[in-house]
């Protein structure tokens, strides 16, 4: 068997002689047979290990491939979840803010209510208060979306319940006064005259409906508050100091003894009696007029004006600031009058309003 391979291999590779031609010279190279052996086997060789490391290259670079594209796809899934986790952080921050600002506007709710309703607060709001730091807990367990919602939940339902019975009382206080007020025959009217301040803007975006109009229903009251403290509501005479001699409206005239209209009340009194004003306001007229005799006019905010007729001494001038309570005159019988007495009268916007049920009817919602 050696032996044929090796004449194989003689008769394969028989020595070659090679010519040179150089110079005009000729020369001969002879190639043995373990030369051309030894060539070959190194060319198979080399083409050997270029294939084997071309098959490398092309494994590696399909494995590369299959790398990036898992690469790709990991680095897809993550951004996907990193996109929710913020987009549920953001929804959960938004919630956040909202019960902030709802919490917000409860204290304020609160801390803004009348002191005609603030005593009833305690027996009608079962619900506790003290929420300020109830959203710390959620801010903190972000990672826990279910435990947040329910701690969301709960307390949105806390704050929405005592939203319901801060408006209850709010819009109940609304409904006395407006009634109140129509019965007197007053018209609520608004005002913005001496007031200002830093502007500091509702966050109306993140309050539910309900919230919006709680504000609203507080702004009303605070203008029907501020409305009826600024009325005249006591009468302008110390109450054991008088006795209403001719009530408003339709009498058989003093004098004339004939029909008439009445538009004020007679408080009579000892003579000089003291009179007092029944609310601040500007002095607008002092001195005699016609039947009123000796007479004083008052201009009271919301266009309500008060006059005092038939007086023996006017102690204030026209212009003159003056305060409730203040003494503006002695009661008299100057005048068309039959006797000492005051005749007063109420307006607002030159219409006559009965003074009586005016300050009944502010005695009663005080």
């Amino acid at each position: 068997m050696l032996s044929v391979i090796k004449n194989l291999i003689g008769q394969l590779f028989q020595p070659k002689q090679l010519m040179l031609r150089q110079n005009g010279r000729v020369s001969l190279l002879t190639v043995p047979t373990w030369l051309q052996i030894t060539l070959t086997l190194s060319v198979f060789a080399t083409l050997v290990w270029l294939g084997f490391a071309t098959a490398q290259y092309f494994k590696q670079k399909n494995g590369l491939s299959q790398l990036n594209d898992s690469v790709v796809l990991k680095e897809q899934a993550w951004q996907s979840q990193k996109a929710a986790l913020e987009a549920k952080l953001a929804q959960q921050n938004t919630r956040i803010a909202q019960l902030d600002a709802q919490h917000s506007v409860l204290n304020e709710l609160m801390a803004s209510l009348p002191s005609t309703i603030t005593e009833d607060v305690e027996a009608h709001l079962n619900t506790p208060v003290e929420q300020t730091d109830s959203t710390q807990p959620a801010a903190q367990e972000h990672e826990h979306g279910d435990d947040f919602e329910q701690h969301a939940i709960e307390l949105d339902g806390a704050q929405s319940k005592l939203l319901n019975q801060l408006h209850g009382l709010i819009s109940r206080r609304n409904q006395v006064l407006i009634t109140s007020m129509q019965e007197a025959g007053i018209q609520a009217q608004t005002s913005t005259q001496a007031q200002g301040g830093p502007y500091h803007q509702v966050q109306s975006g993140l309050l539910p409906n309900a919230y919006i109009q709680a504000i609203d229903s507080s702004v009303k009251l605070n203008q029907l508050e501020n409305l009826v403290q600024t009325l005249p509501k006591s009468m302008p005479v110390k109450e054991d100091k008088y006795y209403i001699s001719s009530t408003f409206g339709y009498r058989k005239d003093p004098i004339t003894g004939r029909r008439a209209y009445h538009k004020g009340v007679d408080l009579a009194g000892w003579h000089k009696t003291q009179i007092i004003a029944p609310a601040d306001g500007t002095v607008t007229r002092a001195g005699k007029n016609g039947g009123y005799g000796k007479f004083i006019e008052i201009q009271h905010a919301n266009g309500v004006m008060t006059r005092y007729g038939h007086l023996h001494t006017i102690k204030v001038k026209k212009g003159q600031l003056i305060k409730q309570s203040d003494v503006i005159a002695l009661m008299g019988s100057t005048g068309r009058s039959t006797s000492t007495h005051l005749h007063y009268e109420v307006l607002q916007d030159k219409k006559h309003i009965n003074p009586v049920k005016l300050a009944r009817v502010l005695e009663r919602v005080q």
